[in-house]
């Protein structure tokens, strides 16, 4: 009886491990892939930039009550390099960005030049007299509009808008009149360019930017009650790299 219970037993636990072995085998559960988070340029940003500028200016020596004196007329070539920062925000719709920028730049931009009264020339001068200046844009801001077309990280843009900022005329004479003299003025004018800009990180971007701005004219200093020496039309051109920490 015993010797029949433990066949019995032996039996019944084979044929439960060859029903196991029969079973299928339970599949795998599947998980979708997580997606990648889609990048968008709308929110607030803040950043720094560093560059270089080129423009020109006219300037002229002219008699009090207008005409230049005896064809001192210069286009003055003014050179520096520049720094400061911006602050903006951007709206993304789509892959169009809407925005605006606002920054303020130091600048060491200047440019010299010289002016000469020859004896004969009538504004009371006999003996000859020689003028030296130096052209100076001081500082410089603009507020701009944006728009720009989105390709993921990367955002090619074009810009334009308010230019404003201060230059200073200052120098002396030597001859028949000796004096120094200095004068400046507030800029009012405008700026249009374009820039690429490529956001290396989820907060970080880096751009690389062209503007060109026309400020307007400039100041008009004082020599003499009869001798001034007037600043025309100043034009400017900017190239700078920048990066950007987004909000």
């Amino acid at each position: 009886m015993k010797r029949f219970a433990l066949v019995l037993a032996a039996s019944a636990l084979a044929a439960g491990s060859a029903f196991a072995a029969d079973l299928p085998a339970k599949a795998p559960v599947y998980k979708a892939p997580v997606a990648a988070p889609i990048f968008s340029w709308t929110g607030f940003y803040i950043g720094v930039n560093a560059g270089y500028s080129w423009g020109r200016q006219d300037n002229s020596l002219q008699a009090t009550g207008g005409g230049i004196i005896s064809g001192n007329s210069n286009s003055d070539k003014i050179n520096g390099f520049i720094g400061g920062g911006q602050i903006g925000y951007n709206w993304q719709i789509n892959q169009f960005v809407l925005g605006i920028e606002a920054d303020l730049q130091a600048s060491g931009q200047k440019g010299d030049g010289t002016f000469f009264v020859p004896g004969t020339a009538v504004i009371l001068v006999v003996p000859p007299t020689n003028f030296t200046y130096t052209d100076k844009l001081d500082w410089f801001g603009t507020v701009r509009g944006r728009l720009g077309f989105a390709m993921d990280r990367w955002l090619p843009y074009v810009t334009g808008g308010w230019a404003f900022g201060r230059g200073t005329v200052s120098g002396s004479s030597t001859g028949a009149i000796v004096s120094t003299f200095s004068g400046s003025k507030n800029y009012n004018g405008w700026t249009l360019g374009g820039g690429l800009e490529y956001a290396f990180d989820r907060n970080w971007s880096v751009k690389a930017e062209y503007l060109y701005f026309d400020f307007g004219t400039g100041p008009t200093v004082a020599v003499t009650p009869a001798v001034n020496v007037v600043s025309g039309k100043m034009t400017d051109n900017i190239a700078r790299l920048g990066v950007n920490y987004r909000f």
